[in-house]
């Protein structure tokens, strides 16, 4: 979205307020329709595999704890089957880059 429309939809109050434009954005030298790639996005796009972390605390050291799944539901199956979210206050799934891709 460029700056423009964003500035657009932010500034009507009647719309969602979820297109509040974020400060700090590069939105200069985007052409209309281009989009900024978000970091979620290429985490998945560049995975060739996953692997399950987890840490006792938020902004602790998360451990990888698994080995190396195919999918990110592979992953997920794992932390189901063995019970990790009961034994584990926080965890995620990491691409195999170490890009952070989902948790909870």
């Amino acid at each position: 979205m460029s700056y423009a429309k964003a500035m657009k939809h932010s500034s009507n109050p009647r719309k969602n307020k979820c297109y509040q434009p974020v400060l700090g954005m590069p939105f200069e030298g985007l052409k209309e329709g281009e989009h900024i790639e978000s970091y979620h996005s290429r985490a998945i796009r560049i995975a060739t595999s996953y692997n399950v972390r987890v840490s006792e605390t938020y902004k602790g050291e998360f451990e990888q704890i698994s080995e190396e799944f195919k999918t990110e539901d592979d992953a997920i199956d794992y932390i189901r089957e063995n019970d990790i979210e009961e034994n584990y206050k926080y965890v995620r799934i990491y691409n195999n880059e170490g890009m952070y891709v989902s948790g909870w």
